[in-house]
């Protein structure tokens, strides 16, 4: 650094001081002077000249104009004098202009070697990665799917590598890495690098389960674990709802799709799943159609959507971009309206559940187990699970139904063999070995989670030679590995076979990890599983779903914040 100072004071100085010199070399020098400030002045007073010419042809042409036309470029043309005056002037003040411009081109030239020499400093025992830029880091090179960022860089720099979102993010792409790391030594990565801005926004600086980190994350964990158990999160319950709710949804999907009329089974899937997480988050369901589920449904896919706008996800790059909002249609605000919105319904849903909870009973929801713990701790409230993934995997595993019928023919025989009419249950998942497959063969292609949430390095830690330093960021990019032609043979086909041993038995595969690895795995694995099992099966054995088209939809996979299907309808069968 101390070298960059005096190297730029040396430019900074070189126009107007010179080293001793002799009698005769001063002589010589002056003599070159005189004669290059002459040749400077003549062509300052030749460029004038023009000028002048100039001026007399634009205002000739100017007193040929209408009248009108001439009052509106009356203002342009004395703007362009001035502006011509000042920055040609005369031939004297020509020294002054060129010593500025060098002036500004040695500090814009020094700043790009300060910025260059802070990135190297930073990059010293990191591994390696696209080059950065000052400010910006590697945003700039980003593409909308950031896997084929990842493939590419993944294939120049190696299994692990670093990219810049301006601050240094360590990126693993490998299998047995992100097992060493990430699952084996799982607490030194269990902290969140929180996007302050965007959580500023949306909870006003609450983090809440998924961005807390250290003891106030552990102790949200194990109590939100510990309340889900004793309501019920494993037992029938549930799995009766499921059963039941699917029955409803399979009974609106015939009569909207009555004489192969094509239907759309967003809002179907939506309100099944939704249905479970507001029994077991508020002691209730509803109804089919119920218009608190249409606003519920509709408020979360505007956050998820407006989440993945590149003004909001640029906040944390560049915050001053907040003070522009309105230019780029006001996205920020947007997403603020949509997410307060969400946050008033699940308000007003607590408040009946408090009017109605006796402090003395039982827990029979979460609401009810986080009410009594925050009379008990007279704590702040704690924000709720959404469920847009898994309404988003069932989208998928039905779309890929439609595209590949005879992996559906298959399905729809394994359970007519192994379960027949009856509803089906939990118990049969151990049979069901094929169903199993499609499930798990869809997550490993869908990868909904479009960038993983970045992890924070707590304690110092090597990977592969490379010492990743406190406070840095890591993302196990494991959607990387899903589609890794080194540990899946054609990994972008669609092939639940390769999930089946020679036996014929689902056998399931650790590489594949739709719900993350490690200290922060999701919380709702279990009930997830249990909806997509429950209702991926339900409406296989009552149904069949087939294009609405000539041709099979095509799997346009709209990218933001998460991946989802672009919409799609399908022509239904019932097979009852």
């Amino acid at each position: 650094m101390n070298f960059l100072i005096i190297f730029s004071f040396c430019l900074l100085t070189i126009a107007t001081a010179m080293p001793d010199m002799t009698t005769q070399q001063r002589a010589q020098y002056d003599s070159i002077k005189a004669q290059t400030v002459s040749r400077l002045s003549s062509s300052g007073q030749q460029a004038q000249m023009r000028m002048d010419q100039m001026e007399q042809q634009i205002d000739s042409y100017y007193q040929s104009l209408p009248q009108s036309t001439q009052n509106e470029l009356n203002s342009f043309h004395d703007q362009m004098k001035m502006n011509t005056r000042s920055i040609f002037g005369n031939g004297n003040n020509m020294g002054g202009f060129f010593r500025k411009m060098i002036v500004y081109i040695v500090v814009l030239a020094v700043l790009a070697i300060i910025c260059y020499s802070f990135f190297i400093n930073r990059l010293k025992g990191l591994p390696p990665g696209p080059p950065p830029l000052p400010l910006l880091g590697n945003v700039h090179q980003f593409d909308v799917d950031m896997d084929k960022n990842f493939f590419e860089w993944k294939k120049k720099y190696g299994k692990i590598f670093t990219i810049w979102m301006p601050h240094p993010v360590v990126v693993i792409t490998d299998y047995k890495l992100l097992q060493e790391h990430i699952v084996k030594d799982g607490d030194k990565f269990s902290d969140r690098i929180n996007p302050k801005m965007m959580m500023e926004y949306l909870v006003k600086g609450e983090y809440g389960l998924v961005f807390n980190g250290n003891a106030m994350w552990r102790e949200q964990r194990r109590f939100a674990l510990h309340a889900l158990r004793n309501v019920g999160f494993n037992n029938t319950t549930i799995q009766n709802i499921a059963v039941d709710y699917s029955q409803e949804i399979i009974s609106q999907w015939k009569k909207e799709g009555a004489n192969k009329q094509p239907v759309d089974l967003t809002i179907g899937i939506m309100t099944g799943v939704a249905n479970i997480i507001w029994h077991q988050t508020f002691g209730r369901t509803l109804p089919y159609g119920d218009p608190l589920f249409e606003q519920v449904n509709q408020l979360m896919r505007d956050v998820v959507v407006r989440m993945s706008h590149p003004v909001v996800l640029g906040l944390e790059v560049l915050p001053f971009i907040r003070h522009f909002d309105t230019l780029f249609g006001s996205p920020i605000k947007k997403l603020v309206e949509s997410n307060d919105g969400l946050l008033d319904v699940i308000q007003k849903e607590l408040e009946i559940v408090e009017k109605e909870f006796i402090d003395d009973e039982t827990p029979k929801c979460y609401a009810e187990a986080f009410i009594a713990e925050m009379k008990r701790r007279e704590a702040k409230g704690e924000d709720l699970a959404g469920f847009e993934t898994t309404v988003t995997t069932l989208r998928f595993v039905l779309h890929y139904m439609v595209n590949n019928p005879e992996a559906q023919f298959k399905a729809q025989a394994e359970i007519d063999e192994k379960v027949g009419k009856r509803n089906i249950k939990m118990e049969d998942q151990k049979n069901l070995h094929y169903c199993n497959a499609i499930i798990q063969e869809v997550q490993r292609l869908a990868n909904i989670v479009a960038l993983n949430f970045t992890r924070e390095v707590s304690a110092p830690v090597k990977i592969e030679g490379y010492d990743i330093p406190v406070g840095t960021g890591v993302i196990p990019e494991f959607s990387i590995v899903h589609l890794d032609e080194n540990e899946f043979e054609r990994p972008d086909y669609f092939c639940p076979e390769r999930h089946i041993n020679e036996n014929g038995e689902f056998v399931k595969n650790p590489r594949i990890t739709p719900f993350s690895i490690g200290k922060r795995s999701c919380l709702g694995e279990g009930l997830a599983r249990m909806e997509l099992f429950l209702y991926f099966t339900s409406f296989i054995q009552r149904l069949t779903f087939s294009s609405a088209y000539k041709v099979p939809p095509p799997l346009n996979v709209k990218i933001g914040f998460m991946r989802s299907p672009a919409p799609y309808e399908v022509i239904i069968e019932s097979r009852d």
